[in-house]
């Protein structure tokens, strides 16, 4: 199932859905107030592991991309 999943998407199962829960906690933002809340509401078992992943995937801290400190543009 993994091989058939890769071959459609391009990315194997587990980077998909890491990715769809960083996208998810992009859509909702700061509505939720805490981070921790908002981590509960993208399926993080906590707010350090969706800290950690949103930092992996966006180059910068949950808080610092809201604040709108982003990371400069690299090429990929």
């Amino acid at each position: 199932m993994r091989g058939l999943f890769a071959d459609a998407v391009g990315l194997s199962p587990k980077r998909y859905e890491r990715i769809e829960r960083v996208r998810k906690a992009l859509a909702l933002g700061r509505a939720h107030g805490r981070w921790a809340d908002l981590a509960t509401a993208t399926g993080y078992y906590d707010q350090s592991h969706m800290t950690a992943e949103f930092r992996t995937l966006m180059g910068v801290t949950p808080a610092a991309f809201f604040q709108g400190r982003l990371p400069a543009l690299q090429p990929c």
